[in-house]
């Protein structure tokens, strides 16, 4: 039997509810010559009989058990284990449309990419509730002007169809100290390694918006600490590859977005001196790279740059209010 051409990544912890209609996605995929490998990372809800009948059912489908380590430790497994050419993840809670292999298999070969990045779908129990999608297909060949040209909504992983050569010969991972954020670091750290990215102007990926899901929790002080934490290796990853400028206004904007969070994290009070600490460290390390005014005034109070950001929401807010 031939090696299979794409490998897809399926990290399980308790998606009884959600686990049939995902793996069917897969299964029935117009394009056959794959594997999946699903990994149950120790799931007491009865996900794991799911996972075994559909491993009994279908060969291609590649089932391990084991303790809970969370979902980078079953992703990372997963990388491990993987055959194909081509890695897809994908979350047990989450779904496929049923072209989406064959028509990424087919861009990626079409324009010769190591990445090809797609939109998706976001529902609410069975409701379509918005698409987040480009409008155009285009390929890159320089990453400065991807960046610019291209609003990484989400960072996930699951939208980013990856030539599995890429991340063994550069030994990327997930990393397995963070809950929040792993995602967005392995993505800009992927990017690190790429040649050419095309942009595909279709929604093949279908997220549900479960209350379960880690990445879809409130915000806490972890989400916080582990948005510094991604924003500090981040930083280290780039300059190793001699990469700050392409990515300098990149980290800057995401820098923005972890004020944004803490704006909305209402007993961060309690944890400021604390975030205070993280910044004051991150920002002396990375000087060479932070350069906008909120990144300087957060190095002074990070409540000062929160004030500013409260003041510029309801003035945008009572703008188109009027």
């Amino acid at each position: 039997m031939s090696e299979p051409e794409i490998s897809v990544i399926i990290p399980v912890y308790n998606k009884k509810k959600y686990l049939d209609k995902c793996l069917n996605s897969v299964i029935h995929q117009t394009y056959s010559n794959i594997e999946v490998i699903v990994i149950d990372d120790g799931s007491t809800d009865g996900s794991t009989s799911i996972c075994k009948r559909y491993s009994k059912e279908d060969d291609r489908i590649n089932l391990i058990i084991k303790e809970n380590a969370g979902v980078s430790s079953a992703r990372n497994l997963g990388i491990r284990l993987a055959k194909g050419d081509w890695l897809l993840f994908l979350d047990s809670d989450d779904f496929l449309e049923l072209n989406a292999l064959e028509e990424l298999l087919t861009i990626a070969k079409k324009t010769n990419s190591d990445i090809v990045y797609y939109g998706c779908n976001i529902y609410k129990d069975e409701d379509l509730i918005r698409s987040r999608n480009v409008k155009e297909l285009r390929v890159y060949d320089e990453l400065k002007v991807f960046f610019n040209n291209v609003k990484i909504d989400p960072a996930s992983a699951c939208l980013n169809f990856t030539k599995r050569k890429i991340v063994k010969d550069n030994n990327l991972f997930f990393n397995e100290s963070m809950k929040y954020n792993e995602d967005g670091l392995f993505v800009y750290s992927l990017y690190c390694h790429i040649q050419r990215i095309t942009i595909y102007n279709k929604a093949l990926y279908n997220m549900v918006l479960s209350t379960e899901s880690v990445s879809r929790s409130p915000m806490s002080i972890k989400v916080l600490q582990d948005n510094l934490l991604f924003l500090a290796e981040l930083c280290n990853y780039v300059r190793e590859f001699k990469l700050k400028k392409v990515y300098k206004k990149k980290i800057n904007i995401l820098l923005k977005s972890f004020f944004i969070k803490a704006l909305y994290f209402q007993e961060r009070h309690k944890y400021i001196d604390e975030l205070q600490e993280v910044y004051d460290n991150l920002y002396r390390s990375n000087k060479d790279i932070f350069y906008t005014q909120f990144s300087r005034l957060a190095y002074i109070n990070i409540e000062i740059v929160i004030g500013v950001l409260r003041i510029k929401h309801h003035l945008t807010k009572s703008k188109y209010e009027t």
